[in-house]
């Protein structure tokens, strides 16, 4: 699993007339951004959370539970090459 690759979820969602993806991907700083844009795109708004302090000590487990995500998602993307 190369971490340095986002990794993306389109959703399964068929009753709206645009579909979205969830992507994840951590950056060279060590902190994970989350983005969710229209199916395709390749950035669109983003929320940072960071490693050393911001959302790693505001909210205890949250960048552990994005990297759990990053996790399944690699995993399973490495199940369909």
């Amino acid at each position: 699993m190369n971490i340095r690759e986002p990794v993306r979820y389109l959703t399964d969602d068929r009753d709206l007339p645009a579909r979205h993806e969830l992507v994840i991907s951590h950056g060279n700083n060590g902190d994970w951004y989350v983005m969710v844009v229209p199916e395709g795109d390749i950035i669109g708004p983003t929320v940072r959370l960071s490693t050393s302090g911001g959302a790693s000590t505001h909210v205890p487990g949250l960048t552990r539970a994005i990297y759990d995500a990053y996790v399944a998602l690699a995993s399973f993307k490495e199940t369909q090459a």
